[in-house]
């Protein structure tokens, strides 16, 4: 291949200083943004770049691609190309099937970007799974379109039970404007779209085909994504993961760790049982702009963002710059990309040179940052326009037939529009419907009830019954990968080493590298894989080594985890447990002993537990292993060493369910983690010293949260006072004092008392921190103030 460069802006001619000063500000003085698409390599071990030199008469007589298929990627792009310009009519109220519809959704459209979309999407699979952005109408069109037409007669009737014909031909074509009607119903925010109005553009989704959602968050699906892609490869399922992200993706961080995480050694080397490479393809679609600024030569020190890959592995990842306004040529590569990791030599990086013609959104003119040239010369090759020509030119179509998909076309969308725009609206009263799945793994199917043991369990000695919190939560992951092959245990030194506090050590021994592994350390990648992992059935558990990092990661937990069944209007469930050690009292210092479960009860969609004695550990880490939503489980550190019975037999402690751990009739303590035991400690002095008799009750669930035995116990106790390790600003002790204050106020003797840490940052100063941490004297006191 003949090497050469990108083509160079220009010299500007000679100017005075001020004119030059002027120039330097304007969006001219950058560089040139015409399209490029010389065949040239890339250093860094040469990646190449614009290969593909052929077109769709060679194409067809090739038999790379038939008629039906090159006219199935024509009409895609057209629909994607009404679809995109009805939304930008709308706003205008130019759209003539619908003019006096409101629309108030988002306006990211993609105007411009439909050869990458259709020609990517050409070649996958209906089994093949893809995630999209923010911008991901025309991702999400073209992989409905393309699975629809792979499917069988009975697969189609199931989807449109309201076609009376048996015709694949008429089925077909319902399937096709059912489909779009779908999708405009999400834009829309209809009951009848994909995720129930809960999505909508941003985050539209049609799991069915394996489109596992489009992301609001740049870069957030990315990690998703590369999830997915390992749980296809620990299924040993013939399938890949096109992950499709904008080039302003490429600069976030949690985007670089998917990389870096695809990647990893230990999936092809000689620690792999099973080596093979993550089926997976980073595909950028380049269209130049984050928002308004530009990734080529102002945000990126790189001249291609392709070379990006040289940082990652030592192939390249494959990468290669492909010229994304041809639909043959993105198809071409993507279909060599595929074969790549079908032979288990994944993941592959494209990186797709396109354009798109809007700004950001529609309230973006663009005329602060383009040029009309740059914009002109871009069009020229518009990918819709090109392919149309290509097929008239190879008679595949002739003018009337071409003139008549055109308008098949449009009539398919606007006759989805119009039933979108008058179809139902959700009900008000189901607004928090989807919040959380009440469904359970109450059986574990036959296929992945067959587990392979591969060395024996190890051992856990009980001493009269009892074991350690630290052993009881490794007996329950024990259990539970023992009981379903679809849990995964992964994390930050937990294979050979068993874990920053030894909790996990044999799991590796016993169940091997495909279920038990080491990460790099990242933890928003962690998080976000385990979510792909979850959505394709998998029921993985991640381990932080400090609750701390969870801040870290937060964007996954809380954006990703939390939201994607609510969002998909439960087309998906995430059953993942993330594993949170809790490290207060140990000196540890400001950035390693925080307690911040107050900051994640504030996360709908996630439940947060946080068992305090080993025998609620094990049953509750159990009962989340099953349970269909994402669960933080977070343990003390402190309480690691603490001895407790366990039984030895199967039980499980119910999520959502206080543990009255010491009755009494006079105060109320309300606790959770370590301070269920100080409580204990509280009152057993207010017993001796005063005769007071203190109820004590654990939460074990702060969500879901039992306010049921709560109130009862204050309604007969008339005092209470909540307490955790939490600073006591924005603390959840507050929430649950102000719950008790609101329901059962009449039943009150006092004002509801809060204990947590002094508002500050934990010390590492053993002295200071005693000071810090909230005590039993702290407990009692309180107690005594309403007493």
């Amino acid at each position: 291949m003949a090497t050469a460069t990108l083509d160079k802006p220009a010299k500007k001619s000679d100017k005075s200083a001020k004119n030059e000063a002027v120039e330097k500000f304007s969006p001219t003085y950058l560089s040139d943004m015409r399209p490029k698409f010389k065949p040239y390599e890339i250093d860094c071990g040469k990646i190449p770049a614009y290969c593909y030199k052929s077109n769709l008469k060679q194409e067809l007589a090739a038999k790379r691609i038939s008629k039906a298929e090159a006219v199935n990627l024509l009409e895609d792009m057209l629909m994607i190309r009404e679809l995109e310009e009805m939304i930008v009519k709308l706003r205008s109220g130019a759209y003539e099937p619908i003019r006096d519809y409101n629309y108030r959704g988002p306006t990211h459209v993609s105007v411009g970007q439909e050869g990458t979309a259709a020609g990517a999407c050409s070649v996958l699979h209906l089994a093949d799974k893809i995630t999209s952005t923010h911008r991901g109408h025309g991702e999400s069109l073209a992989k409905g379109t393309v699975a629809i037409r792979e499917m069988s007669d009975e697969q189609l009737k199931a989807r449109v039970p309201h076609c009376r014909s048996s015709k694949r031909e008429e089925l077909l074509e319902a399937a096709l404007e059912q489909h779009v009607y779908r999708m405009i119903c999400e834009l829309f925010g209809k009951e009848d779209g994909y995720c129930k109005g809960r999505g909508g553009s941003m985050h539209i989704a049609d799991f069915s085909v394996g489109h596992l959602g489009a992301n609001a968050i740049v870069g957030g699906g990315v990690p998703i994504a590369t999830g997915a892609a390992i749980g296809l490869r620990y299924q040993r399922k013939d399938a890949v993961v096109c992950c499709f992200a904008g080039d302003g993706a490429y600069a976030n961080g949690v985007v670089l760790e998917s990389m870096n995480f695809a990647t990893q050694a230990q999936f092809t080397n000689h620690l792999a049982e099973y080596k093979y490479g993550v089926p997976m393809i980073f595909l950028i679609i380049n269209n130049h702009y984050g928002m308004t600024h530009r990734t080529d030569d102002e945000v990126m020190g790189v001249s291609r963002i392709v070379r990006r890959a040289a940082g990652f592995s030592e192939n390249n990842m494959h990468a290669e710059v492909v010229n994304g306004m041809d639909p043959l040529a993105v198809r071409e590569a993507v279909t060599r990309a595929v074969e790549i990791c079908r032979k288990g030599q994944g993941p592959v990086l494209l990186d797709c040179d396109t354009y798109r013609y809007w700004g950001h959104s529609l309230s973006d003119p663009r005329n602060e940052y383009r040029t009309k040239e740059e914009e002109a010369s871009w069009k020229a090759i518009d990918p819709v326009e090109t392919f149309k020509a290509q097929i008239l030119e190879c008679k595949v179509l002739s003018e009337k037939e071409l003139n008549a998909l055109l308008e098949a076309v449009r009539d398919r969308n606007a006759r989805a529009s119009k039933r979108a725009a008058t179809a139902a609206d959700p009900l008000a009263e189901d607004v928090i419907k989807y919040m959380y799945t009440d469904t359970k793994c109450e059986t574990v199917p036959a296929e992945f009830a067959k587990v392979e043991v591969i060395q024996p369990l190890p051992e856990i000695k009980r001493v009269n019954g009892e074991i350690t919190y630290k052993d009881a939560i490794r007996e329950a992951l024990m259990e539970e990968m023992k009981r379903d092959k679809r849990v995964l245990f992964y994390g930050e030194d937990v294979a050979d080493y068993g874990g920053a506090f030894k909790a996990t050590k044999g799991l590796l021994e016993s169940f091997g590298r495909d279920r038990v592994f080491n990460t790099p350390i990242s933890e928003a990648c962690i998080c976000g894989t385990g979510i792909g992992l979850a959505m394709i059935g998998l029921r993985p558990i991640m381990e932080l080594m400090y609750y701390d990092f969870a801040l870290m990661s937060s964007d996954q937990i809380s954006n990703q985890a939390a939201k994607w069944h609510y969002m998909s209007g439960a087309q998906t469930e995430v059953p993942m447990v993330l594993r949170v050690s809790a490290g207060a009292g140990k000196g540890y210092g400001g950035q390693h002993s925080q307690t911040l479960e107050s900051m994640f009860c504030h996360i709908p969609g996630l439940y947060v537990v946080y068992p305090a004695t080993p025998y609620d550990a094990k049953g509750m880490l159990k009962s989340a292993i099953r349970d269909n939503n994402p669960i933080m489980f977070i343990e003390s550190q402190g309480l690691y060493g603490m001895k407790g019975t366990v039984p030895e037999n199967e039980y499980l402690v119910p999520l959502g369910v206080a543990d009255v751990k010491r009755e009494g009739t006079d105060i109320t303590f309300v606790a959770w983690g370590p301070l269920v035991h100080d409580c204990l400690k509280a009152a057993d002095k207010l017993k001796a010293e005063k005769n007071v008799s203190a109820e004590v009750i654990d939460l074990r669930s702060l969500v879901p949260l039992d306010l049921d035995t709560i109130l009862r116990s204050v309604q007969k106790t008339g005092r209470c006072v909540v307490a955790s390790q939490a600073i006591h600003i924005g603390s959840y002790t507050g929430e649950i004092a102000s719950t008790i204050s609101d329901a059962v106020f009449d039943y009150l003797d006092a004002p509801v008392k809060r204990v947590g840490a002094k508002n500050g940052i934990a010390p590492q100063s053993h002295i200071l921190e005693a000071a810090f941490l909230p005590s039993v004297n702290d407990l009692i006191a309180a107690a005594n103030s309403i007493l």
